[in-house]
């Protein structure tokens, strides 16, 4: 079997939960015996793949080109849609009127994927909902959770601890933009008196100005990408990983850090609850008490009995990468070509 992955362009070096999901999902599939090759351009020869898999229904443009692209050349498309209904995100600010101008437009693409697509693969039933309300009739569709590393789950706090002098500390990982809410997040800090260190790469310069302007009189580190080894003891240190965005599906962050034994927060806003239910709390990120009352708890509360092994057990790569590859030879079969 040789399958072709493929996402935005600027996924390679704008990384994020769409571009690490494809890697570690390529990583894994490779482990297991399959042969995947990633490529981003839109046109691509698809002669001696069988089938093409796609991600990301979001940014919709780049996805559309490699999806004809595949069907002009008769090859099956599976998605992974890592989708969530971004309106709310959208209409909250006012900078964000030309992006929720460019949604509505686009829109038609996204039903014409989904209208082509062998399978679909959402991350979670709560995603399938949302698609389903959205776009109504599907195609076939089958959950593959998103996963976490194993090797966060021997994470240990003494780097970062002697290289930031920090340990005890409210954390959140992922990119300064907008869409993550690290501002309010910054604002509870300071309400609730919580150090507080913010990992991650600057996605929006002028969003990162307002966020350095809020943290002005408390204690915020803002750190820049860490190797996987600096991130897992980065989480070890932590007491708290809060990710309080507009919404996340779930938020490969939360799944890292709860296994490094975070206690988590997380935004009511997408699939996180279908992962962790009642061992995460959670927050209505358009609202600061919520969030610092949803902090209050998880410092407060002993580390959730038997989290570590729940992720352990059932969101790895490993187990996405078979379940994908399931999906894959289910794909072919019914295609008639062999698996």
């Amino acid at each position: 079997m040789r399958v072709l992955l493929q996402n935005r362009a600027s996924g390679i070096h704008a990384l994020a939960g769409d571009s690490v999901q494809l890697e570690k999902t390529r990583e894994y599939l490779i482990k297991i015996g399959v042969n995947v090759i990633y490529r981003s351009s839109p046109d691509p020869d698809l002669e001696g793949f069988d089938l093409v898999h796609l991600f990301n229904l979001i940014p919709v443009t780049e996805t559309y080109h490699q999806f004809l692209n595949a069907r002009r050349q008769n090859k099956p498309v599976l998605l992974s849609p890592v989708y969530w209904n971004p309106r709310e995100y959208l209409e909250h600010d006012k900078k964000l009127v030309e992006y929720l101008e460019w949604w509505e437009k686009t829109m038609p693409l996204r039903r014409a994927i989904l209208d082509g697509c062998a399978l679909i693969l959402p991350n979670s039933q709560m995603e399938l909902a949302v698609l389903e309300n959205t776009f109504g009739q599907l195609p076939q569709a089958e959950i593959i959770p998103n996963g976490a590393d194993r090797q966060f789950a021997a994470a240990r706090p003494e780097h970062f601890y002697s290289k930031y002098g920090k340990k005890n500390f409210l954390l959140s990982v992922g990119r300064i933009c907008r869409r993550k809410n690290q501002i309010q997040l910054i604002r509870a800090a300071k309400l609730l008196k919580l150090p507080l260190v913010l990992i991650g790469p600057l996605n929006d310069s002028e969003y990162y100005v307002e966020c350095r302007k809020a943290a002005a009189g408390h204690q915020v580190m803002f750190i820049d990408t860490l190797t996987p080894k600096e991130l897992s003891s980065a989480y070890a240190a932590a007491r708290v990983h809060a990710l309080v965005s507009w919404y996340d599906t779930p938020g490969l962050v939360s799944l890292e850090a709860a296994l490094a034994g975070c206690r988590i927060v997380s935004t009511d806003r997408g699939s996180a609850r279908e992962y962790f239910g009642d061992a995460a709390e959670y927050c209505d990120p358009s609202d600061l008490n919520s969030i610092c009352l949803a902090i209050s708890r998880a410092w407060q509360a002993p580390h959730h009995p038997g989290l570590k092994e729940e992720v352990l057990n059932r969101f790895t790569w490993e187990r996405v990468a078979a379940a994908t590859y399931r999906g894959y030879q289910a794909v072919l079969v019914r295609a008639g070509r062999k698996s």
